[in-house]
């Protein structure tokens, strides 16, 4: 073995054990800190999938996530602080850019700066002083709009994600629209959006259908799905359960759980009984019941969080909500320390949909986005949403 081949492969094996090396580290937690004018911040930092970081200051924490792999750890290399006896504040800085908002403690509670912009005086005058801020960011500021049929749509910068909307004859993303049915449908029940598929029943048949029609979001690419028994336009959509679809038909009593990514519909109800899922498991269910519209119940919860009239949870967060009037305040938790609450912002109802750092809702004929990075925006404006609430969206 000649000197060059030996050295060839002595590199391969250091890059490869640099590479795993990188992995390893990458999962795991580091600390560092920073002396900001005399003032010491503790910063812990977490990667997988996305940034965990929690900074410490004045014995209080600021948690906080970045969904983006800037492939480096210690990211936080600057933070503007401010402090007063009501108000506690850090703004981090990362690649000399903003990826949050500038997150502030007011008795007890964590909040966006610009959902307390105005109650402090002294703040506000602080804020001005930061060059990289600008709380204009987070208005709610139109840069064009396009309109098709009733819906228009607004642009924002930064906000590049797949838009779905139903509309009475198929569905629009990103504002083409997909035509599924030669007539208007009005009360499309049989429909749902799951993990980048669109699926709908046929609904140019009379009293049943045998087929449903299933669209690629991202690539819109159109697939029929037949079944072999007729199903009655009198069934409904019991839940989702790991991106399968399940179905009840009244008229028949039958069960169908659809495979939308493998194109696939089975029968799945015996005589008597249908699956019903309940708290994270699987049970039987009587169909006389089932004829009664019972939905699947994904409530997993514990009773920690008592104080609240409902709580919903993604795989990083918890959602809380706090009755208050006709309308509901919306706080977080992140799952890595539930001991901070986070007030997001006041919201007209529970359905709420969650990614990321991401929520979005719909509020008379508007479809609304918030995250910490951009405050809340006005994605879309549909006349027939405040009037019609069988149409749905999708974002990702």
């Amino acid at each position: 073995m000649n000197k060059k081949y030996k050295l060839f492969i002595l590199l391969t094996v250091l890059i490869i054990l640099i590479i795993v090396l990188r992995q390893i580290l990458s999962f795991n937690s580091i600390t560092y800190s920073l002396n900001i004018d005399n003032n010491k911040i503790n910063i812990k930092e977490t990667y997988k999938n996305s940034y965990y970081i929690e900074l410490t200051f004045n014995k209080k924490v600021y948690p906080f996530r970045i969904y983006k792999n800037l492939n480096k750890r210690k990211i936080i290399k600057d933070v503007f602080i401010y402090k007063d006896d009501s108000v506690e504040c850090v703004l981090p800085i990362i690649d000399n850019s903003l990826y949050t908002d500038m997150m502030c403690f007011k008795d007890g509670i964590l909040y966006d700066y610009n959902s307390i912009k105005g109650e402090f005086s002294n703040l506000d005058k602080y804020v001005e002083t930061v060059d990289l801020y600008n709380s204009n960011n987070f208005n709610n500021t139109i840069l064009d709009t396009k309109t098709v049929g009733t819906v228009k749509y607004n642009t924002f910068d930064n906000f590049d994600k797949i838009t779905a909307i139903t509309t009475y004859n198929g569905l629009l993303i990103n504002g083409e629209s997909i035509k599924l049915f030669e007539k208007d449908i009005y009360n499309n029940k049989l429909n749902a959006f799951i993990n980048g598929y669109y699926i709908t029943a046929d609904y140019e048949s009379n009293f049943t259908f045998k087929y449903f029609y299933i669209v690629n979001l991202n690539t819109k690419e159109i697939k029929k799905l037949e079944s072999k028994i007729d199903i009655s336009y009198d069934s409904y959509i019991e839940g989702i359960v790991d991106d399968k679809l399940y179905i009840y038909d009244k008229d028949n009593e039958n069960q169908y759980e659809i495979d939308i990514e493998n194109n696939k519909i089975k029968l799945i109800s015996s005589d008597k009984y249908i699956k019903y899922y309940n708290n994270n498991k699987w049970e039987k269910m009587n169909k006389t019941k089932a004829n009664n519209e019972i939905y699947f119940n994904y409530e997993t919860l514990d009773n920690y969080f008592t104080d609240y009239d409902l709580v919903k949870e993604s795989d990083e967060y918890y959602y809380l909500f706090k009755k208050d009037g006709i309308s509901y305040k919306l706080y977080r938790v992140d799952k890595n320390n539930i001991n901070v609450y986070k007030y997001l912002l006041e919201v007209p109802t529970t359905d709420i949909k969650f990614s990321d750092n991401y929520l979005y809702y719909i509020y008379k004929n508007k479809l609304y986005y918030y995250s910490d990075c951009t405050g809340i925006k006005t994605i879309l404006e549909n006349s027939e949403l405040e009037f019609n609430d069988t149409i749905k969206y999708y974002i990702d």
